[in-house]
């Protein structure tokens, strides 16, 4: 039996959709279909129920997912176990947003390609709430971004939090201190809409006023700061991002009267006792995480326990 029928297996019984799991292998729909025949061929038994809606597993495939679950992770395990140190060869799909992105993310894939030169990193650049259902998809290993509620089949490690500054094109809005109501009369570009900052910014902002708010919004930070460095509004935005464009002149600070909340960040694998590199490269971002926090300690927050 071999690990990849039992991988596309766990895959397919996760997202339920032959092309979706091909885009996540990296590979063709009649390629996952092929492996699926011969799993089920091999354990002489149906394991997906087929219809135009999609997929469900039959009762064998429930009764299989667990055991090929345990068979996948002990596998990795092992791979771990005897490959700790600079032999280790692979890949490690990692989930991560713009924020981390452009803080401390650069460091860190240099601190783990000098020690596993032989894995390769394939990245996804998302919203936190991308990367969290990709996790529970199976489609990266890591993900680093923010938390919405519990969910008991994710781990969740701290990072620390971005304090976050209301940043503006000192021309367009020379204003250096203002109240939360006045900003409400000002166009604000923000976060993709419906990701987590975006939902922490319609809660700030609903705190003070019940009239509609004007808000651009946007799934790039890059995006957000071009657009207010050119006039079109004020953002909130974790400082340590804007650190550059602030020291330029570009962007000033608006000092608001009510602080905006600080942008929780966690590094995020899936539940599981077993012991393999996504667990290295979380203790690794744990660390630049708390490295960038003594290098920039009003930009980025660390809370110790």
């Amino acid at each position: 039996m071999q690990l990849r029928f039992l991988e596309t297996f766990i895959h397919l019984a996760k997202v339920r959709n032959f092309r979706k799991v091909a885009d996540l292998l990296h590979t063709t729909q009649p390629v996952i279909s092929s492996r699926i025949n011969a799993l089920e061929n091999e354990l002489g038994t149906k394991l997906f129920e087929r219809s135009k809606r999609g997929v469900q597993l039959t009762s064998e495939g429930r009764v299989l997912l667990p055991h090929a679950e345990m068979v996948v992770e002990l596998t990795n395990e092992m791979k771990w176990l005897v490959n700790r140190d600079r032999k280790m060869t692979g890949s490690l799909r990692v989930g991560v947003t713009d924020t981390i992105l452009r803080s401390w993310f650069v460091q860190l894939m240099e601190c783990f390609r000098e020690k596993y030169p032989g894995v390769n990193i394939e990245m996804l650049s998302s919203t936190s709430a991308d990367v969290i259902q990709s996790l529970r998809d199976r489609a990266v290993d890591v993900g680093l971004a923010m938390r919405d509620g519990n969910d008991p089949k994710l781990d969740f490690v701290p990072l620390g939090s971005f304090p976050v500054a209301w940043v503006a094109s000192p021309t367009a809005f020379p204003i250096r201190r203002a109240a939360v109501g006045t900003l409400l009369d000002l166009p604000i570009l923000s976060f993709p809409k419906n990701s987590i900052p975006y939902k922490t910014l319609e809660r700030y902002l609903k705190m003070h006023s019940k009239v509609r708010v004007n808000m651009h919004s946007s799934n790039s930070i890059a995006t957000i700061v071009q657009m207010a460095e050119e006039g079109l509004g004020i953002a909130p935005m974790p400082r340590a991002v804007v650190m550059k464009e602030l020291a330029s002149g570009t962007l000033h600070e608006i000092t608001v009267d009510v602080e905006f909340p600080p942008l929780e960040f966690f590094a995020i694998t899936e539940a599981s006792p077993r012991k393999t590199l996504r667990d290295e490269f979380v203790e690794m971002a744990r660390k630049q995480a708390v490295a960038y926090a003594s290098r920039f300690p009003d930009d980025y927050l660390i809370h110790l326990d």
